[in-house]
């Protein structure tokens, strides 16, 4: 606190001592070259000019900061910067040096100053600028000098403050937490689990409703679905859990609801946070009345009982990473610009995933009931192949690649996105379908029956990052992890011989399929090309990456924030040559997702989520019991997944990869915590 104010004091006294004079473009000292028309607008130069980078100004200077007045809008357009004859320093760069974009970040017209170069020497300098299109725009409205004390690294060591102090909170939190704990304290999971379960038919039902109230345009119909989907949520809250895992794939298809809309995901979080806080408290009153204590009272014992409870049940690390996460993403929004933007993300994309993975965590959620959430995460996958296949037998809501390829794409506005989901989805299904167990054959029919129509609409999405990279990794992990899963004892020698053989056949079938897939897919015009960095998607992937690293540099402590990749890449950091791709939201790296949204603190909290999930996850592996051992294994080979596939796409920073990464470590974390001598569905 002491060290943040006084920083804040220096910057204001450094701001105080700082000289700033403005020019026009027509006042302003200068020297024209080209075909340059000044105006009250400032300077507009022509479309030769601009196109044969001729039309440049040079412009003496004496200061320490140089920055340029632009006119910026819809259209493409460069200035080109040197400073004393190299490029200017606050600039990014590209093989033919710094460059300022002229396109804004939304598209709509703005003038602002840009700073172009800082902490030069406080001596007389020359800019040189060089147009690069943007004619009949007025983009060089003018500039300004200044000088005095260097101000530039103030917001990065504010940064570093916020992220240091993040981490001394989480230091703090694990050492509270720790002294509080007694020998013999259990885990925060290890509560008694409630004998409630809900029946079998309680699930379809549930997501019908849901089904109903999100398609229902009429008041009545409305009412009346919405009163019952949350009575059953408040009767059995893993109804809710399952709701929102099968809801997370339709986040961009919102229900209209009190003039605002809402998507079904978030509805569901809601009404089990509604349901979990209503449970929680009716058990306060139940114990607070058996033990003779009423009201208010005893309302307040139980208050007292409950806060005891908590101290002295010890979170994992698990549960430690997450909470950082979710720290470290409120801190990184005192970088964000667009703030409105950032809540909305850090709502949706943070807060809400992460209170899904607080239920699955306190829930007390018995076996059947977790199979449940599986079940409704399963049907999600099922609801976007099956709708994707049915849109591509009638042929609409097809996005044609550009070698002619139809291409799935589902309830999403790409088909990556469905490579992207169904990949998490693939590997648990075939573990389940393989591994299962004979105590789960009815749901393992189901689960094979769900298995073909997600392999096609993998298939007829043609993502490449899926079908080359996300979903052949996590089959050969997924082979790799089974290999060392325990043989069951209680069945016979050749029983358990002849059903080993048959899964790794199965298996072995389903690579062979795969590899004849991909090679048969090498061969066509979109996988042929893979490699070919000049063109295509590779060309702008590695673009994108670079563009993405000086992003990172320049916000190295807490990124540029939530939501906010999108403006600053088309807006400063797009290379020129990449200029037919500015619509990107995100680095599609899972390093430089992390980093250039919540910069170093982000990297290190990523890398704290996995290894702590790996580190619960593994021992699972040799778990005796085939049920618990098989979720096991397709979560693991899911998280595969999500990392293969998120070294070329995106990785968690959409909202339905963002609920399926919770799944699939809230659910990790229950296996792990829970016995193996609970009811299995």
């Amino acid at each position: 606190m002491l060290l943040g104010a006084g920083l804040a004091l220096a910057w204001a006294q450094a701001a105080r001592q700082t000289s700033v004079v403005s020019y026009s473009a027509r006042s302003g000292p200068a020297v024209w070259e080209g075909d340059w028309e000044l105006s009250a607008l400032g300077a507009d130069p022509s479309e030769a000019g601009a196109l044969a980078g001729s039309d440049r100004v040079t412009i003496p200077f004496t200061g320490t900061v140089l920055n340029l007045v632009v006119r910026r809008g819809d259209y493409r357009g460069y200035l080109r910067v040197q400073v004393d004859g190299q490029p200017a320093n606050r600039l990014p760069r590209d093989e033919r040096g710094a460059y300022l974009v002229l396109s804004s970040p939304d598209y709509s017209t703005e003038v602002v100053a840009v700073p172009v170069a800082a902490r030069l020497p406080d001596a007389p300098h020359r800019a040189e600028v060089v147009a690069d299109r943007g004619w009949d725009q007025w983009p060089l409205v003018g500039w300004s000098v200044s000088r005095g004390p260097d101000t530039s690294r103030y917001p990065q060591a504010l940064a570093a403050l916020v992220l240091t102090a993040c981490a001394a909170l989480v230091g703090l939190g694990w050492a509270l937490l720790m002294s509080g704990i007694r020998p013999g304290a259990r885990p925060l999971a290890e509560i008694a689990p409630s004998r409630a379960v809900a029946p079998g038919w309680a699930v379809p039902l549930i997501l019908s409703l849901a089904v109903l109230f999100h398609v229902s345009r009429w008041p009545m119909l409305t009412g009346v679905t919405g009163l019952a989907l949350a009575g059953l949520i408040v009767w059995r809250l893993e109804l809710g859990l399952a709701v929102v895992a099968a809801a997370a794939p339709f986040y961009l298809h919102p229900r209209p609801l009190f003039g605002k809309a809402f998507s079904m995901v978030e509805l569901a979080v809601l009404l089990s946070v509604l349901a979990w806080g209503i449970g929680w408290l009716g058990r306060c009153l139940t114990t607070a009345r058996a033990g003779g204590v009423g009201g208010a009272s005893g309302l307040r014992v139980r208050l007292a009982n409950a806060k005891e409870g908590l101290v002295r049940r010890s979170p994992t690390s698990l549960d430690l990473a997450v909470g950082a996460f979710v720290l470290i993403a409120l801190a990184s929004l005192v970088s964000a610009q667009r703030l409105h933007l950032a809540l909305r993300e850090l709502r949706v994309l943070i807060l809400e995933p992460a209170l899904f993975y607080l239920l699955l965590r306190t829930a007390r959620l018995r076996a059947p009931s977790v199979w449940r959430i599986v079940d409704g995460f399963v049907l999600g996958a099922v609801a976007v192949a099956a709708i994707g296949l049915a849109q591509y037998a009638l042929g609409v809501n097809l996005i044609t690649s550009e070698e002619g390829w139809p291409r799935l794409r589902s309830v999403y506005g790409s088909p990556n996105n469905v490579g992207l989901y169904l990949g998490r989805a693939l590997p648990l299904l075939t573990a389940l379908v393989l591994w299962g167990g004979p105590a789960m054959r009815w749901r393992r029919l189901a689960y094979g029956f769900a298995l073909a129509p997600v392999a096609a609409a993998l298939v007829l999405s043609f993502s490449r990052g899926a079908l080359l990279v996300g979903v052949p990794l996590a089959l050969l992990a997924l082979a790799a992890l089974a290999a060392q899963s325990p043989r069951m004892a209680r069945h016979t020698a050749s029983h358990r011989k002849a059903a080993h053989l048959g899964r790794w056949a199965a298996l072995a079938s389903l690579l062979v399929a795969a590899a004849a897939l991909l090679t048969g897919l090498a061969r066509t015009p979109r996988f042929a090309g893979l490699l070919d960095f000049s063109r295509g998607s590779a060309f702008f992937r590695l673009h994108l990456w670079r563009s993405a690293w000086a992003m990172f540099l320049d916000h190295p402590w807490l990124g540029v924030g939530p939501d906010q990749f999108l403006y600053l890449y088309r807006s400063r950091y797009i290379l020129p040559a990449a200029w037919q791709e500015p619509n990107l939201s995100q680095a599609h790296n899972i390093v430089l997702d992390y980093a250039t949204r919540m910069g170093l603190g982000g990297l290190v909290v990523g890398v704290w989520l996995q290894a702590a999930f790996w580190r619960r996850a593994w021992p699972l592996r040799r778990q005796r019991d085939p049920a618990r051992r098989a979720l096991a294994l397709g979560l693991m080979a899911s998280m595969v997944n999500f990392l293969a596939h998120g070294l070329v796409d995106a990785s968690y920073f959409l909202v339905d990869l963002a609920f399926a990464f919770f799944f699939t470590v809230g659910v990790v974390e229950w296996l792990s915590l829970t016995g193996t001598d609970e009811d299995q569905a």
